[in-house]
């Protein structure tokens, strides 16, 4: 196995809530989507379901709850990310449904999401966001089917981090069943420009010693991407 890396870098210019019983946490990547599946016992006739968010980072002094939307109504001006699908109530499960959708997520949006109705004592539901840098490997992850004909591969490893801060070339790596490539950084080119690396693992004169896992490590697992290569003998 002959292998070639090159990397390149480019640009991409609570407060307490008293009888709350619900809060999940959840992870996403950057420029994901989101969403938040909020559950309410009947309510009566004039209820509202409200969601709220608490940004991680103040922006606004003396702001602690940001609205979003009352039932069907939208509260806030960004209504390309922000979607709310309000169901009413469930005959099936007895509770009132609303999910709450963010797309092209950014990490303006860590914070921590609130569901509630103005009834009395209804409980609330709470999600805790935290964004974390987005990766994908091309062709493709997943698997990989080669064959005898094919005699070298080129795998793309494409990290982008959350913030501007320039990627550590370093910290990016590939791995192969587990055991990391030692010459990951031998040949390489490298683009400073702020918060995007690609890392090109080149397999040159293929052959059964080259199955197995592939898999991509930013940051000591910041994030993280598999690929299985499987290397046949049969030919097309």
């Amino acid at each position: 196995m002959t292998v070639q890396l090159l990397l390149i870098i480019f640009s991409i210019t609570i407060t307490s809530i008293g009888g709350t019983s619900h809060i999940w946490n959840m992870n996403e990547e950057i420029d994901s989507s989101v969403s938040f599946r909020c559950e309410i016992d009947e309510l009566n006739p004039n209820a509202v379901i409200t969601w709220v968010y608490r940004p991680k980072i103040y922006k606004i002094k003396g702001v602690k709850w940001l609205p979003l939307y009352a039932n069907a109504r939208r509260l806030t001006q960004d209504n390309h990310r922000y979607i709310v699908d309000y169901s009413g109530y469930n005959e099936k499960t007895k509770k009132y449904l609303s999910i709450l959708s963010i797309n092209q997520l950014k990490l303006s949006d860590e914070g921590i999401y609130m569901c509630k109705s103005n009834q009395y004592q209804s409980i609330a539901s709470l999600f805790n966001l935290t964004i974390s840098p987005s990766m994908k490997i091309l062709p493709n992850d997943g698997i990989i089917e080669l064959n005898r004909v094919q005699r070298s591969i080129n795998l793309s490893c494409i990290v982008r981090e959350v913030s501007m801060n320039t990627i550590d070339p370093l910290h990016l790596k590939w791995y192969h069943n587990n055991h990391e490539i030692k010459n990951s950084h031998s040949i390489e080119k490298l683009f400073k420009h702020e918060n995007q690396a690609t890392l090109h693992l080149y397999i040159r004169h293929l052959s059964f010693n080259d199955s197995g896992l592939f898999k991509c490590v930013y940051d000591n697992g910041k994030a993280s991407k598999n690929v299985q290569i499987f290397y046949t003998s049969s030919g097309k």
